[in-house]
């Protein structure tokens, strides 16, 4: 029988590896052996010592084995060291590290996931067609036109009894379920909803906000009942700890993870992949990261690259290191100051600019790595003392003789991101390509970032800096063979740049293209664009602008339309205004559209003094960065965090909170905002807040045409008058 791996994880009371497969006749249920292994490297003494203490606490089959410790290096000497009870192998490894408290040893594979180890062990993955009795891939995980099941889902909902916040002391008013909806008693409701999943036997369950309310509310109130609530396919769940951290300068906060046993829980709200990319987007990343459909769900596309650098490295013979300890190379003060810089940008020209084409690189970053062989274990190598291969800048020797684990791995991600793009108009699989290729997508754009995060497996500062080094001579070049060909250069940034010309943009591409073996391609062509000012400094924004393209699509970058904590009745005051100046097919219109657009404020203001602008187009959305006592400024949001902590609830850093700004001077909590859960329905909203706000927003649209925002506030205030 063959079907595909929909889940796998570890029985850690049987110490057994349990799969589930999803077969044309219904789920099938498989348990199979493993050991996970650990490695330690040390001297020939230092092992044959640890091997005789770790026999006196009861492990006697470790034994010595050749394997590869560092990437780029031979093999040398370490001591496999077999983990037969699963629960134990982080407190094993604890344990040994302890012994070695003088860095006489290294462990390996000790962090690697359960899942991972098995796959890569049996040569299977998930989402991959197997042949079930005997455990044998009938797939191949590269493969780009692979066979795809087709999945069963279930949408799951809950209404509370209740206002506001919902709580788990809230009564259950009502389950939806496929648009079915359950009602009557709690005991009933629970006992009908579990009915119905075995009845719809799904494959997955969808919820909005599942991990952090929905299921973990649905069992609170069955245990109130004596319940046992069970909506996997075999009992128990395989839940996580909530946790804040930082990433890309933002604090995010991660709820508990609530995992099915033998199928697959979706929490939409809670996974950036599946909100990106849809199912075939996971699927995808499931397959390549051989990580099983609801971890890789809630997993960010960082990890999943890691992931995937991870499998390329234990499938080359190479362990991976437990406590990373690479550190930087030293560095005079010189060095470090041409190192230290990122992606060169050409300041934009402030104003509206017509016929401008926009021409940007195939994910550059990543090229560089593939084109150039940018690796931790190929820069400044042993083996290529004479490299003629230099980072520019910064003198760095890349090898010669071997090709890097990096872009060993990122190679086949490129080609399969353009295979799938250039299939996006298949009748049949096109939106299914583009899904994936945007899954991809976010894969490259995260893999840069890895390979300078001190905490990567596989990160080495001096990887990033030679990627952003190549990035600047490549724009810079490329804008001067343009230049060169009667193009002006308006902006550029990292890998875009932005020409106005007469001249044949497709011939510059395919020339610049040649030239260093990257594919640079065309964007677009506006009809207009606009380049912003910085607020503070009035010189051009790096990434601000908006432009209307030869099909009347618009492109915006940066503009509070744009933003997640722009106010629904600012974004659709720059909607409405953009619609106005989109009339306008040169800059010439353009200005002649711009009072049109001003008459839009004005009416934006007015409805506002009106006081009728419903709660819901007011409400201002804030990521909070910490917790409620670690604020020393008194804001609108922390008014909003005190209202919420005076009603029992405590939000954790990366968390977003959502409120209307009702008296924007004062010093009240109650009296200030309104936290969403608390309006009433006739809250008396700051009027005057809200028309400056408007304000601000068609000024940022309209700053570099004269009118700033104190200028659109005289204006306000003389037709007051």
């Amino acid at each position: 029988m063959r079907g595909w791996v929909l889940d796998c994880y570890p029985d850690m009371d049987a110490d057994r590896m349990v799969l589930w497969f999803k077969t044309p006749r219904g789920p099938v249920r498989v348990v199979d052996d493993m050991t996970p292994h650990i490695y330690v490297h040390a001297t020939k003494e230092r092992l044959q010592k640890l091997t005789n203490d770790l026999a006196m606490i009861g492990v006697k089959d470790a034994e010595p084995q050749k394997r590869k410790v560092s990437l780029g290096e031979k093999e040398k000497d370490v001591l496999a060291v077999p983990v037969r009870e699963y629960a134990s192998l982080q407190s094993l490894a604890m344990t040994i590290d302890s012994w070695g408290r003088y860095r006489e040893h290294a462990l390996f594979n000790v962090d690697l996931r359960m899942d991972q180890r098995y796959f890569l062990g049996k040569g299977l993955f998930a989402m991959g067609l197997t042949e079930i009795d005997g455990l044998k891939s009938m797939d191949a995980w590269r493969r780009i036109d692979y066979p795809v099941p087709e999945l069963k889902g279930l949408d799951l909902g809950v209404a509370v009894n209740g206002s506001g916040i919902p709580t788990m002391d809230d009564g259950l008013a009502s389950i939806s379920a496929n648009g079915v909806v359950l009602d009557g008693s709690e005991e009933r409701m629970l006992e009908d909803l579990m009915s119905l999943v075995r009845d719809e036997d799904p494959d997955i369950i969808y919820t909005d906000r599942g991990d952090s309310f929905v299921l973990p509310y649905l069992q609170h109130r069955a245990s109130l009942h004596d319940m046992s609530l069970e909506l996997g396919r075999e009992q128990g769940e395989r839940t996580s700890r909530g946790k804040s951290y930082f990433t890309y300068g933002r604090i995010v906060y991660k709820p508990p993870a609530h995992k099915l046993r033998g199928r697959v829980h979706i929490d939409r709200q809670a996974s950036f992949t599946y909100a990106e990319a849809g199912l075939p987007g996971l699927i995808e990343m499931s397959r390549l990261s051989h990580i099983p459909l609801q971890d890789i769900s809630r997993l960010s596309p960082g990890s999943a690259i890691s992931a995937m650098q991870v499998n390329e490295a234990v499938r080359s013979g190479h362990l991976v290191r437990w406590k990373k300890n690479l550190p930087e190379d030293f560095k005079t003060a010189g060095a470090l100051i041409a190192c230290d810089r990122g992606g060169f940008i050409y300041e934009p020209k402030v104003g509206i600019h017509d016929d401008v084409w926009e021409v940007d690189f195939f994910s550059l970053y990543p090229s560089i790595m593939v084109r150039y062989n940018i690796s931790p274990e190929t820069l400044n190598c042993r083996c290529c003392p004479t490299s003629s291969r230099i980072v520019p800048e910064l003198g760095y020797r890349v090898c010669e003789k071997s090709t890097g684990l990096v872009p060993h791995v990122l190679e086949p991600i490129l080609n399969r991101r353009r295979v799938y793009k250039s299939m996006k108009n298949d009748p049949r699989k096109g939106a299914n390509y583009q899904q994936r290729a945007k899954a991809l997508k976010w894969v490259l754009v995260t893999c840069f970032g890895y390979t300078g995060y001190r905490n990567a497996r596989f990160g080495r500062i001096e990887c990033h800096e030679s990627i952003t080094a190549y990035g600047r001579d490549i724009l810079i070049r490329s804008a001067a063979i343009a230049e060169s060909r009667d193009f002006e250069v308006l902006h550029g940034i990292v890998d875009s740049l932005w020409l106005h010309g007469s001249g044949n943009v497709r011939r510059l591409c395919d020339e610049i293209s040649a030239e260093f073996g990257i594919q640079l391609n065309i964007e677009g062509r506006y009809r207009w664009i606009v380049f912003l000012p910085n607020v503070s400094t009035g010189v051009g924004a790096l990434n601000r602008y908006y432009g209307l393209f030869e099909d009347g699509e618009l492109k915006l970058r940066g503009i509070a339309v744009r933003r997640k904590d722009t106010p629904m009745i600012v974004e659709e005051l720059q909607q409405d205004m953009l619609r106005c100046l989109s009339k306008a097919h040169d800059a010439e219109r353009f200005v002649e559209t711009i009072p049109e657009a001003l008459q839009v404020v004005d009416r934006y203001a007015a409805e506002l003094r009106n006081g009728t602008v419903a709660a819901d187009r007011l409400m201002v959305r804030r990521r909070i960065t910490r917790r409620l006592e670690e604020y020393a400024q008194f804001n609108d949001s922390v008014a909003a965090l005190r209202q919420l902590h005076d009603k029992g609830f405590e939000l954790q850093p990366g968390q977003s909170i959502e409120y209307v700004i009702l008296d924007s001077g004062s010093e009240r909590s109650w009296e200030r905002v309104r936290a969403a859960p608390f309006l009433s329905g006739d809250d008396r909203y700051d009027g005057e807040k809200y028309v400056e706000m408007v304000h601000r927003g068609a000024s940022e649209l309209l700053s570099p045409f004269g009118w700033s925002f104190e200028r659109m506030r005289q204006r306000d205030g003389s037709q007051r008058r």
